[in-house]
């Protein structure tokens, strides 16, 4: 007979690749694809750009050479010439000494939208007539600039407004021959209207240009103001203008026309004469930024007042801009350079210049949603039939991979591949296949070792041993009071009650000499058997460390050390350590992750400062340099040290808390620490109703009674 075929189902579930666990992981794929599809909607975005500024970082644009110099109205310019705005007068001087150099274009980053308010007539409109006579043959500041705007290529500044405002006007130098596909209009920023300079400035300029950024979408070109792309042409009024930068290089090649390269998917790239900037679909330049330097800033102070020759800016481009404090506006880099925000046109265009952008193509997104799916079907291929750890180092292997292809096509051809989201979208269905062969392992293994232990684990035996443990482990902590017995100057009690047979708090009282006295109490991560031995360990090594050095600083380094050196668990230990001064009163502590004590004082509740001294847990980092810090204890004070057992003790509904426990000691009569050790903990018995106790609980109560009088 042939061998029995299974049913229908089964083949077609094992044909789909649902068995093994798998149909979680397949939703969990298709999920991570949506999300990487509409990642721009999801906090994934955030993500992106940071990877994108890291490629950045690596490998910054190179600047070979500067062809903008920036001519900055800096807070000196402002000291020597006025407040801002500047008579127009002084601003025609400057604009008439950097033409003396002949520079290629010159741009403008500012907008003159009104009349200059020391123009003569306007002076005079507030005078009397006889002395408004005296104004009439003043010259006219608005006309030297304009008489000094026509003597340069200049451009002027334009800012596109998205509704009607009053004073608005489009700018007249819209661009003459702007060849393009019409498709790709809707695409591009547009503006019903604008801010620009006066009628008589714009026709004296050769050339206007945009200087804000497209509207809307703010998220996909800055985050933080982190700006990463900037737009190179927009609609004003349905006419079609440049960006501030490129309008100026158009200029200096002699106002030629500009060509928008684009298909179905939108704008590809932009081209003013010979140069051609790669952009985005709807045409932003993704910048590729360069190192920022100071060599290309100049003060306007140092031009009008002759230190500097025009010669310099021969054969370049030359931007005004405002570089006072108050007045600038200023950008963060994707190389974390906090800059002027005329600095972003410089990079642009050195970028034309260079014919150098970023590149992400509109099917790159697509490309990673291939690569996505592609790894995620081979790892639900793969993971079910491999062991737990060739599984793990095969996702690593494919992760690593994916984010080592976008590094690399970063630096091959300054591409823009997100291999980061995909291999962090990744990890889900991982986690969920990994979880199910985990699962699958754990089950047949706690079935073998119930049938191997059923008949050799008798709870008498376990018992038994726990009980020998738990005894073992409380006669290691010591008795306060015989500690300190016939010692005036203080008094102390504790109590430490495991939550299980064996625990893992402990607590410490010992003196290091005559005069100190070291107090402490610690929590091991975990519970049970585990953490009982290391609570042991951790006690042992503290109490021979303390005794050793005695300076609480640096014993506190070797017990992170030491604690370290054997840890194959990976355990970690909150503690409260301190070292009190019996004689002064004065205490120093380290925090190393604990809950800070309580400390009664003249009937109020205050919590010792470990703001400033906090570390992380003993053996959380191996080697952390714990810092120190210091209060003084007055007569009659009452320290309250205690672990999370007594914080997080839970009625069902709420935590007993670190502030019910201060309450609690404020309340109670002042008297025996240990009728008030007991008080407390009963009072945590209580709150927690029955039920069982979630945690150990440790208390450790020390009142200075101060120095005794001689």
């Amino acid at each position: 007979m042939s061998p029995a075929v299974g049913p229908a189902p089964g083949r077609l579930a094992a044909l789909l690749g649902l068995g093994r666990g798998r149909l979680v992981p397949l939703l969990l794929l298709a999920l991570a694809g949506l999300t990487l599809f509409h990642i721009e909607r999801t906090p994934l975005a955030e993500l992106q750009a940071g990877q994108f500024d890291r490629y950045q970082r690596l490998a910054p644009r190179e600047r070979h050479d500067e062809p903008v110099i920036v001519v900055g109205i800096d807070s000196q310019s402002l000291v020597d010439y006025g407040q801002w705005p500047w008579p127009r007068d002084i601003i025609a001087r400057l604009l008439a000494r950097i033409g003396e150099g002949r520079p290629l274009a010159v741009g403008i980053d500012a907008v003159f939208a009104e009349r200059d308010q020391t123009a003569p007539a306007r002076i005079a409109r507030r005078l009397p007539a006889d002395q408004a006579a005296l104004l009439a043959g003043l010259p006219d500041p608005d006309k030297q600039l304009a008489r000094a705007l026509a003597a340069t290529p200049t451009v002027l500044a334009t800012v596109g407004l998205s509704r009607e405002l009053p004073g608005a006007r489009l700018p007249i130098h819209p661009l003459p021959l702007f060849r393009h596909d019409p498709a790709l209009e809707p695409r591009l920023p547009q503006y019903p209207s604008a801010l620009s300079s006066l009628d008589l400035l714009q026709q004296a300029a050769a050339g206007e240009g945009l200087i804000n950024a497209t509207p809307g979408r703010l998220s996909d070109h800055a985050d933080r103001g982190v700006v990463r792309r900037v737009p190179t042409v927009a609609l004003l009024g349905q006419r079609p203008l440049l960006s501030l930068p490129l309008e100026m290089v158009r200029q200096a090649l002699g106002g030629g026309e500009v060509e928008a390269e684009g298909d179905a998917y939108g704008m590809r790239a932009i081209r003013i004469g010979d140069y051609r900037l790669p952009t985005q679909a709807n045409g932003e330049v993704f910048l590729h930024y360069g190192r920022s330097t100071a060599n290309y800033y100049l003060s306007a102070r140092d031009l009008l007042n002759g230190d500097l020759s025009p010669d310099i800016f021969a054969d370049r481009f030359v931007i005004v801009a405002l570089l006072g404090t108050g007045l600038q506006d200023r950008v963060i880099t994707p190389l974390g350079d906090n800059l002027p925000g005329v600095d972003v046109h410089v990079q642009v265009i050195e970028s034309l210049l260079d014919q150098h952008a970023l590149r992400r193509p509109a099917w790159l997104p697509t490309l990673e949603l291939a690569t996505l799916l592609i790894a995620g079907l081979l790892l639900i291929g793969s993971v079910p039939i491999l062991r737990p750890r060739l599984a793990g180092l095969t996702f690593v292997l494919l992760a690593g991979a994916i984010v080592g292809a976008g590094y690399l096509a970063f630096l091959a051809g300054n591409w823009l591949f997100d291999g980061a989201s995909i291999a962090l979208l990744l990890a889900p269905p991982f986690i969920a296949l990994l979880a199910n062969t985990l699962i699958a392992a754990d089950l047949r293994r706690r079935a073998a070792e119930r049938d191997l232990q059923r008949s050799r684990e008798e709870a008498a035996r376990i018992a038994g041993e726990l009980g020998a443990a738990r005894s073992i482990q409380m006669g290691m902590l010591p008795d306060p009071a015989k500690v300190l017995q016939g010692d005036p100057r203080i008094d102390a009690a504790a109590i430490l009650e495991p939550a299980l047979a064996v625990g893992g708090d402990y607590y410490d009282c010992f003196r290091i000499d005559a005069r100190r006295l070291c107090l402490a109490v610690a929590d091991v991560s975990g519970k049970g058997l585990p953490a009982s031995l290391f609570m042991a360990i951790a006690k042992a090594l503290s109490g021979v460390l303390m005794r050793r050095h005695g300076e609480l600083g640096k014993a506190a380094g070797d017990i992170e050390i030491e604690l370290s050196r054997e840890n194959p668990s990976s355990l970690f230990v909150t503690a409260f350590i301190a070292v009190l001064d019996l004689d002064s009163g004065e205490m120093e502590y380290i925090c190393a992750g604990h809950d800070a004590p309580l400390l009664l004082r003249a009937g109020e509740i205050q919590r010792i400062d470990t703001s400033t001294v906090a570390g992380p847990p003993l053996c959380a980092l191996g080697d952390y340099p714990y810092e120190t810090g210091r209060i003084a204890l007055q007569p009659g004070d009452t320290l309250c040290l205690f672990t999370d057992g007594v914080s997080e003790a839970s009625d069902g509904n709420a935590l007993f808390g670190s502030e019910r426990l201060g309450d609690l000691l404020r309340q109670l009569p002042p008297g025996d620490v240990d009728l008030l050790c007991c008080a407390l903990r009963d009072a945590v018995r209580r709150f927690e109703a029955g039920l069982p106790a979630a945690d150990d609980l440790t208390l450790l109560v020390a009142r200075w009674q101060g120095r005794p009088a001689n």
